[in-house]
């Protein structure tokens, strides 16, 4: 088989990852990975098996997560904040066969299950020793599962068209031909700033990486930690969220009259809104290095350079090739340019994916072969889209989608609540936070609810996902369906 050095142009003992103390070559990451998927399949993932990789920003990141596709398992990198009992309701729903995970919450769901474990903080070095090093078999075809919470409240598997038939090499050259795409060099060094487990910076991480940078990982980000390690001279790109920006622009004392980064060629963005006086201020700042990108799980996909952007105010960009948007109206029926709608994607190879396990919902999301989130926006006369506003429901906190139904359905049974509702409110900091609006049952005592709801937060849900304050209300307001009027509690 040909090595990852081979498919990426660069020298065995070129450096590959790099985190902290931990350097590992192309040689090595080769080696390592190949270790692991005949690890994986040691302990029980055949090919198509499902792996769950719930691990914290390290290199063994990378090397687990190749080793997965590698072996041609489906592998879902999982949030590492997610407790126990969020983390198992993935491990059944896929039926995993093997965790590999630092943290406690995967060990803990992964044991009650009978789940076999791959512990990187339990002599992990030494079981990847004992294991093959050769190639796995060059057809294997694994495959990226992710889930989505959407608004169900339960997280769903995106299963995209064509998965599990892709040889891992093929998939190699595919993912350098998006980061090519997205302006992302082969060059350098692509700084990973953010939660190896997010979908899109792995995806372009891993994208750069396939071109041939160095992917070099900052274990946990703070602004001015991020600041210094984009001061390096070999780093070309980067990917950020919004709220990265704000807290990098609210850092005290620092020089704004020469770039920071002074070899960045590419500056990606995206994951939540990003209000036009921050980008062009990082913008002025860095220069004109900033790429924005507006996607979601499913695969609906735009962007726009910074040839673009500054001339289109509050453009999220126009599809990438392949891809086509259309705005479709209450009726169903396409709307012209400049009228808001609900945004559509298409794609010349036709339907894009499926939730697995749930065809209503699927369907739901398309009309035909396009597909919806449930974003409203338009397209102007040259088609550039517009987002007028995200999904319903959706909070977005700081890049993190945060479903509402699932907050609701997590702490729904808390004794002396009759009736709740989820929002996002705005905050200066992470764009969006979550607020929890509870009708108490007569006679219960409102200290004690607002601890019981503190509990099974704290059990139940991880910290970004928990809400930041609970208000008391005599009620929370419905149609006459039933359906919550989010919207009626968003702006007390």
């Amino acid at each position: 088989m040909t090595t990852l050095a081979e498919l990426s142009g660069r020298s065995p003992h070129d450096l590959a990852v790099e985190c902290d103390e931990a350097r590992v070559t192309w040689a090595e990451l080769d080696a390592r990975s190949s270790a692991v998927a005949n690890g994986l399949e040691a302990v029980g993932a055949s090919p198509g098996s499902h792996v769950a990789i719930c691990v914290s920003n390290r290199a063994e990141f990378v090397e687990t997560v190749l080793g997965a596709w590698r072996a041609g398992c489906a592998y879902t990198p999982l949030k590492t904040g997610w407790t126990d009992h969020e983390v198992g309701w993935v491990l059944d729903d896929a039926r995993t066969r093997v965790v590999v995970t630092d943290r406690d919450g995967a060990r803990t769901a992964a044991a009650a299950r009978g789940v076999a474990v791959i512990d990187l903080d339990d002599n992990y070095d030494v079981w990847l020793a004992q294991q093959d090093r050769s190639s796995p078999p060059a057809d294997r075809c694994g495959f990226k599962l992710p889930y989505t919470s959407g608004t169900t409240g339960r997280p769903k598997g995106v299963v995209m068209t064509g998965a599990g038939t892709t040889p891992f090499a093929t998939g190699w050259v595919g993912l350098q031909r998006w980061a090519e795409a997205l302006g992302l060099p082969g060059d350098g060094v692509h700084l990973f700033l953010s939660r190896l487990f997010n979908g899109a910076p792995q995806t372009f991480g891993f994208g750069a990486l396939a071109r041939g940078a160095t992917l070099r990982i900052l274990p946990r980000w703070s602004a001015l930690d991020g600041l210094t390690a984009l001061a390096q001279d070999d780093v070309t790109s980067t990917i950020m969220v919004p709220t990265m920006f704000r807290q990098l622009l609210a850092l005290a004392e620092v020089d704004r009259s020469r770039a920071p980064a002074p070899s960045l060629r590419t500056l990606l963005h995206g994951g939540e809104p990003c209000p036009r006086p921050v980008k062009e201020a990082i913008a002025d700042w860095f220069g004109d290095v900033l790429v924005e990108y507006y996607g979601f799980t499913e695969g609906g996909f735009t962007i726009v350079g910074p040839g673009e952007w500054r001339n289109r105010p509050g453009t999220v960009g126009k599809p990438m090739p392949g891809m086509r948007i259309e705005i479709r109206g209450p009726d169903g029926a396409v709307v012209p340019p400049g009228e808001d709608g609900t945004v559509y994607f298409s794609s010349d190879a036709g339907r894009r994916f499926r939730y697995a396990g749930d065809d209503d919902k699927t369907e739901s999301a398309h009309a035909g072969d396009a597909f919806t989130v449930g974003d409203i926006g338009h397209v102007d006369q040259d088609g550039f889209l517009y987002l007028s506003g995200r999904s319903a429901d959706v909070v977005i906190s700081a890049g993190v989608n945060v479903y509402p139904a699932e907050i609701e359905s997590a702490l729904g049974d808390v004794p002396g609540v009759v009736d709740m509702c989820a929002v996002g409110q705005p905050d200066a900091e992470r764009g969006e936070v979550l607020a929890l609006f509870v009708v108490l049952a007569p006679g219960s005592d409102e200290d004690g609810v607002r601890r019981a709801i503190s509990d099974a937060a704290e059990q139940r849900l991880a910290p970004y996902k928990r809400p930041r304050s609970v208000q008391v209300v005599s009620e929370v307001p419905r149609d006459e369906t039933g359906k919550l009027l989010r919207r009626a509690l968003r702006d007390l």
